[in-house]
């Protein structure tokens, strides 16, 4: 039960709505000449910009992944069995988090329910979760986010539900590649680099989805 509570908590305390003024401010700090979130919708001219603060986004991301599993693996198999779990579930939620950011910069409107559930299917499809698998995470979340309603939780709940599921599933695909950690020191060295290989490629594929979405939906604007 402890072990579950401090995944939860990870998760909460790194699963909090991303604020999109903050995406804003990232963008102009960047050169962009934009002053609210749904300005991103017309930067199709300039996406290189978008791009250079979506790798800058990934690489914060990555490197908080590569810690994680520094910590995990440096004392081999006493911390790796401990903490585990919650480095997947930090992967998770970090990974999350970023997509939430990538969603915005790429003019995703976050109250939008079909812009939701899109960004939904990039975070799930880059970490490589099968279509049959992603439909069992949705169908638990809005289980979870109609409880949440009925019962006026936080609005972050459902949130947090996605990437715990996600973390289960997650899990299983990750943990051969980690075994690594069971090696005292280098444990540490080599849970650093699989994390990090796997959240950068992660990453990746989450920046290529969003750019080959924005410009569909740009070219349909297009022709309208």
């Amino acid at each position: 039960m402890s072990s579950n509570l401090t995944i939860l908590e990870r998760i909460k305390d790194i699963v909090l709505n991303v604020d999109p003024n903050s995406i804003v401010n990232d963008a102009r700090s960047a050169g962009m000449n934009v002053s609210e979130p749904s300005d991103f919708v017309q930067q199709a001219h300039n996406y290189a910009y978008i791009e250079k603060i979506s790798d800058k986004y990934s690489a914060t991301a990555t490197k908080l992944c590569a810690v994680s599993g520094l910590t995990t693996g440096i004392g081999g198999l006493a911390t790796t069995l401990t903490l585990a779990g919650a480095d997947i579930a930090n992967m998770a939620a970090q990974l999350y988090r970023l997509n939430q950011k990538l969603a915005i910069i790429n003019g995703f409107d976050p109250a939008n329910e079909l812009h939701s559930e899109r960004a939904q299917t990039i975070y799930m499809t880059s970490l490589g979760i099968d279509v049959s698998a992603q439909a069992g995470i949705r169908a638990l979340v809005t289980k979870a986010a109609t409880e949440n309603l009925a019962k006026r939780g936080p609005a972050s709940a459902p949130a947090i539900r996605l990437v715990m599921e996600v973390t289960k599933v997650f899990g299983i695909k990750i943990t051969k590649m980690q075994a690594g950690k069971l090696v005292p020191f280098i444990g540490g060295a080599i849970g650093a680099g699989v994390n990090y290989t796997v959240s950068k490629s992660i990453a990746q594929k989450m920046m290529a989805d969003y750019k080959s979405d924005y410009f569909d939906r740009w070219q349909v604007q297009g022709k309208l």
